[in-house]
């Protein structure tokens, strides 16, 4: 079946992390015999002009706005962070929700099936696209925060519903939410058609290095703490800079890039906490940190605007390292973290809930039943486990 995949966000190269989780996905599918055509925004940078060669995937730009130094509504920190730093980034959203859908069209022949990533616009231009084609529509964090707060929200929820043979989300809260936008009387038969299942991880490589001989070039020689991912308000980090000033013998480091960047390390300056920044960390640098850490942290928030997390795939991949994680008990990070069995999960934007949480998973029995516990949650949610679930919701009769 050759498979049309519609999203915002896709790694414009080998090492580029935006939208990696959706390159996972395809190529899931693609392993069990699906040719992929993947249709994602044309980057601003020039070195990202050619598309990224992904053996078993045909990826195709989308370019939406001239000159291409004008197309920065996607990547960089995200669609919604970079609406907030640079307001002109919203220029491009309606170019690009028109140049997706004439690249549909233009494709639709060949296809036999859509999948889209991202509500907005992407599950709406797949369902007006499909036809008689399957359509499967996966739904994430910022989907559901935008349709939230639009003023059709009740007609762009229902449209996006009906239009889809299935719809899947990455937590509980999110279809909860999701499902809270529709008309009462259309929402228990929508219902059934609501799933929900975080994205996949790859199974963890061996490490390059023994363990002990990896934290020594790394540096790393304190109780090391890692977080990954945007340096973006969401993720809560101030928090757990301010954490780390109470505990003097870990360390945290932080990898990722974003515009938040200066006001967390003001922050350190600040609090005198152990605090590194390594950038952001790709392939085989980032697989050597989660090796050589002890515990991931994720201090997430309920942003004022009521914007939280989904289900970040980076915790996945650090329960693959057999790390415990600290995380926030806020959006669908509950769906995976369970205190005590491969974690904690603290309230949100407390330094000290977090200390102790931190300090509590420092004790070596602890450490090690939910490192345990940790490899066991991640298993669940190999690629090759989740592949025939999709395959399942986009193939099964409506």
């Amino acid at each position: 079946m050759r498979i049309g995949l519609l999203t915002t966000s896709f790694p414009r190269g080998k090492d580029d992390a935006a939208g990696s989780f959706v390159l996972g996905f395809a190529r899931a599918l693609s392993a069990r015999g699906h040719a992929l055509c993947v249709l994602a925004p044309d980057p601003h940078e020039a070195h990202y002009q050619a598309p990224p060669e992904f053996a078993g995937l045909d990826v195709h730009w989308v370019r939406y706005l001239a000159p291409r130094s004008l197309q920065r509504t996607f990547y960089g920190a995200g669609v919604l962070d970079n609406l907030r730093e640079q307001p002109l980034s919203a220029l491009g959203l309606m170019p690009f929700t028109l140049a997706l859908a004439s690249a549909v069209a233009r494709e639709r022949h060949a296809l036999d099936a859509l999948v889209s990533h991202w509500a907005l616009p992407c599950a709406l231009v797949a369902g007006e696209l499909a036809g008689e084609r399957p359509h499967l529509a996966v739904l994430h964090s910022a989907d559901v925060f935008m349709l939230e707060k639009l003023p059709l929200r009740r007609l762009l929820a229902t449209r996006i519903a009906t239009r889809a043979r299935a719809l899947a989300f990455s937590s509980r809260d999110l279809r909860r939410r999701f499902l809270a936008l529709l008309d009462p009387l259309r929402r228990g038969e929508l219902a059934q058609r609501a799933h929900v299942c975080a994205m996949g991880i790859e199974p963890r490589g061996a490490l390059d290095q023994e363990r002990s001989a990896l934290r020594r070039r790394l540096g790393a020689r304190h109780f090391t703490l890692l977080s990954l991912g945007r340096l973006v308000p969401i993720k809560g980090l101030v928090h757990a800079i301010e954490a780390m000033a109470l505990l003097p013998e870990a360390e945290l480091v932080i990898a990722g890039y974003g515009p938040d960047r200066p006001a967390l390390e003001q922050a350190v300056r600040r609090t005198g906490a152990r605090v590194r920044f390594v950038g952001a960390l790709y392939g085989a640098e980032k697989h050597d940190w989660l090796g050589a850490a002890d515990l991931f942290l994720l201090p997430s928030i309920l942003l004022p605007s009521g914007r939280s997390e989904g289900m970040p795939t980076t915790v996945l991949e650090a329960m693959e390292h057999g790390l415990p994680v600290v995380a926030s008990d806020v959006g669908g990070l509950s769906d995976v973290v369970r205190s005590g069995e491969n974690g904690m999960l603290v309230a949100p934007g407390e330094p000290r809930a977090i200390a102790e949480g931190v300090r509590s998973l420092m004790q070596r029995s602890r450490h090690a039943r939910a490192s345990k516990g940790a490899r066991e949650t991640a298993q669940l949610y190999h690629w090759s486990t989740l592949a025939p679930l999709f395959e399942q919701l986009l193939l099964e009769p409506r």
